[in-house]
């Protein structure tokens, strides 16, 4: 009787610290249309947005609040066909006082490969820590789940519930980590030098469509320009003891994934930068 109460007592528990992420909202509850407005339409109710891309324009939508720490999904299908040099974006994104801070999700082509996920930090103004993996299914055939762990320990980047990246709070060696409040971000645009120098879009196959779903947040909403130590209240799920490292199966998943899969770290570039010291 008592193992069947703790049972029921620990599925409430992850049940109410999960139900706003599990909340299906419209998109206008917590985002707006940021460029692009021709470019971009809503469907089901609001609760799908779908965004194209051609020769005249792209499109891309933000959040209307700022966000200091969270927990930040989103349901993602990229665009079929060609995509050499069209970027497909969801991200946090600050320029305060022209100093950037972003956490980078970028759907790209490259070399043949259609399905590399594309993961930069900005901290500061100073970006150049990427990573980039080859997924291990098509992200155009549908939708996709992409998340971002946002606390005052660690960044931890997720494919369907799997981390693929984590990024540790270091500052006490000489690190680096975000401190700015942060907009929700999404955008499809194009390119004539990255990721493939010099190439040029395929436009016979546009439109380039890019969809979107899932367009409720569970972030600390902030009117701070800086770090705001409320954001970092145990009180939100997120930041938890729980959430400050991976439990033991996130860890061999996190091993397994970048073993398979991880093509590019910049970490070999630059081995002696602190965020890259175990």
């Amino acid at each position: 009787m008592a193992s069947s109460l703790l049972f029921i007592f620990v599925f409430v528990v992850l049940a109410c610290e999960n139900a706003s992420a599990a909340t299906d909202v419209p998109f206008e509850e917590n985002y707006e249309t940021l460029w692009g407005y021709d470019h971009i339409s809503l469907r089901n109710q609001n609760r799908e947005l779908r965004m194209f891309l051609d020769q005249h324009s792209g499109a891309g939508f933000w959040s209307l609040r700022r966000y200091g720490s969270g927990f930040f999904r989103m349901r993602i299908k990229t665009p079929p066909k060609d995509t050499t040099n069209i970027v497909t974006t969801y991200y946090l994104n600050s320029t305060i006082d022209n100093i950037r801070d972003e956490i980078d999700f970028e759907f790209i082509s490259k070399d043949r490969r259609p399905n590399i996920l594309h993961t930069n930090l900005f901290i500061n103004g100073r970006g150049g820590r990427e990573q980039e993996l080859v997924l291990w299914f098509d992200p155009s055939a549908d939708f996709h789940d992409y998340a971002l762990l946002f606390n005052q320990h660690q960044l931890v980047w997720f494919v369907d519930d799997t981390p693929i990246r984590v990024f540790k709070n270091k500052t006490s060696i000489g690190g680096s980590f975000p401190t700015q409040p942060a907009k929700v971000m999404a955008t499809i645009w194009s390119s004539p030098n990255w990721p493939s120098p010099g190439k040029q879009p395929n436009w016979a196959d546009a439109p380039f469509i890019a969809d979107y779903q899932g367009f409720s947040i569970d972030g600390c909403v902030t009117q701070s320009t800086t770090s705001d130590p409320q954001c970092y209240s145990s009180n939100y799920w997120w930041n938890q003891e729980k959430y400050w490292q991976l439990d033991t199966i996130q860890q061999q998943k996190l091993l397994d994934v970048r073993k398979k899969y991880l093509i590019y770290d910049y970490c070999t570039r630059i081995p002696k930068s602190p965020e890259c010291k175990s």
